[in-house]
């Protein structure tokens, strides 16, 4: 279960015994008082601990509200399938294309089995699912399948907000199969009518019926244009670390760009400055309202 539901949960018990406190006092109740003290000692305890608990695999939890939904007792099943699935895709899509660079235009994903959720309980509240990376492994640092699941969560709320910018920027990066996915997803959402809230490790997203509308509007609305082809470099600059790189075109032109693990992975020293062959991926990107704009990736070296 996601830390941020956890204390959620520990927060709202901490400010209910705080009030039994208060009562007590008032009444005049002193076992009562220490009782309730004794509680809320606990408590505080309980959420220190899982404050400074540092959470490795990925874990988050999807509430869904609106005609889909009768209040904390069901969800359309035919609903809660398909959004399940959009959601399950859209997390495959991103992992697969972080982890390989790129996907294949059509075709099988890979790594699917790497980015699996498995459904570990039913939320209630509104009404919801409990979704976790189940692992017989302890991992000391964070899962690259965590990672991406909060990006994808910061994916889809930024979708729905009004600052195009921000959503933009995050479009960039994107591959247009996992475009298509982010589409789905809201698409199936808004044909219900359902608002939505997300619950990740540190963050909370909500969504009403009037922003996945947005959401659904924007990402139907724009386009993603791949073009890969060998190229021919002169080197400027890589951050490594960054995944960014800096180089200048056979033609004379400057172009900036981010760079796949792989790419940084073959990188060396001596390459800055010298012309090279690379697989390169140019993206032409038209999102709504706004101008076309064309963002590159370094996909390999070829030298």
């Amino acid at each position: 279960m996601p830390r941020k539901l956890i204390l959620n949960s520990l927060t709202s018990d901490r400010y209910a015994v705080e009030q039994l406190i208060s009562e007590a006092i008032e009444y005049g109740d002193i076992v009562g008082e220490l009782q309730y003290k004794e509680k809320l000692e606990k408590l505080d305890k309980e959420i220190s601990i899982l404050k400074n608990h540092h959470e490795t695999h990925a874990s988050v939890a999807l509430f869904f509200g609106g005609a889909p939904v009768l209040g904390s007792q069901g969800i359309l099943a035919s609903f809660a399938g398909n959004v399940l699935e959009n959601f399950q895709e859209l997390i495959n899509k991103a992992f697969a294309s972080k982890e390989n660079g790129r996907l294949g235009e059509r075709g099988k994903i890979p790594l699917k089995a790497n980015s699996n959720l498995m459904v570990t309980q039913v939320a209630k509240g509104s009404f919801g699912f409990v979704l976790d990376e189940v692992s017989d492994q302890v991992e000391i640092t964070e899962t690259a399948l965590k990672h991406t699941v909060e990006d994808v969560l910061e994916l889809i709320d930024a979708s729905a907000q009004p600052n195009d910018e921000v959503f933009e920027k995050l479009i960039e990066t994107l591959d247009k199969r996992v475009l298509q996915s982010l589409k789905d997803f809201f698409i199936t959402l808004d044909k219900a009518h359902s608002t939505m809230r997300l619950v990740g490790d540190e963050q909370e997203y909500c969504l009403d019926s009037n922003l996945i509308h947005r959401a659904r509007q924007r990402t139907e609305a724009t386009e993603i244009d791949e073009d890969e082809e060998l190229a021919e470099l002169k080197v400027l600059g890589l951050l490594p670390e960054h995944c960014k790189f800096e180089a200048r075109t056979s033609d004379g032109n400057i172009i900036l760009g981010s760079t796949t693990r792989l790419a940084s992975e073959q990188f060396r020293s001596e390459l800055i400055g010298k012309q090279v062959r690379v697989n390169l991926l140019t993206k032409s990107i038209k999102p709504l309202h706004r101008p076309e704009r064309v963002v590159y990736k370094l996909l390999e070296f070829l030298d």
